[in-house]
């Protein structure tokens, strides 16, 4: 259904969550006509990881910022008017056994990165974060991690807004 998907759609680029994708299985099986594909697995347990494909007509390279957040990819598009592009892909696990507490502070510092280095970018993912309506409001029973994501959002200026996931 994937494939059809993008046969149908053509879309420029696309970025995937939850890969569950593995050393064992090889880039060719993951490859898809006409893209380029950036992939980041999950290292040491299954689950988890990240997948980006971007048209080849595009002419993507790896990107990599200097948060390290584990479960990410990142590539540059140049325009033809010289600027560059970071299209990322990033997930957030809700399971602070995987990669500790902490990845509350790496996703913010990320964002961070991204909206004080003036980049152009998009930034794709799964951040796992319970947020009934969009934007939160105040009188919304949400976690302080979810209203501290939502406001490092709101402080480097980013518009966020929720696509259909395609099962």
């Amino acid at each position: 259904m994937f494939t059809a998907w993008v046969l149908n759609y053509s879309p420029d680029v696309i970025g995937v969550t939850e890969t569950w994708a593995t050393a064992d299985i090889l880039d060719s099986e993951l490859a898809l006509a006409g893209y380029d594909m950036f992939r980041q697995d999950r290292p040491d347990r299954a689950g988890g990881g990240v997948l980006l494909y971007v048209k080849n007509s595009l002419q993507a390279t790896v990107y990599e910022p200097s948060v390290s957040f584990p479960e990410q990819i990142w590539c540059n598009i140049s325009s033809p008017s010289a600027n560059t592009i970071h299209i990322g892909v990033c997930y957030r696990t809700p399971n602070s056994d995987i990669f500790g507490t902490d990845n509350h502070d790496t996703i913010r510092a990320l964002l961070n990165e991204m909206g004080t280095g003036k980049h152009h970018f998009v930034l794709m993912g799964d951040f796992n974060y319970s947020i009934i309506h969009w934007p939160p409001l105040h009188e919304d029973s949400c976690s302080l991690d979810t209203r501290q994501f939502y406001d490092c959002l709101d402080d480097n200026f980013f518009s966020a807004f929720r696509l259909r996931k395609i099962r």
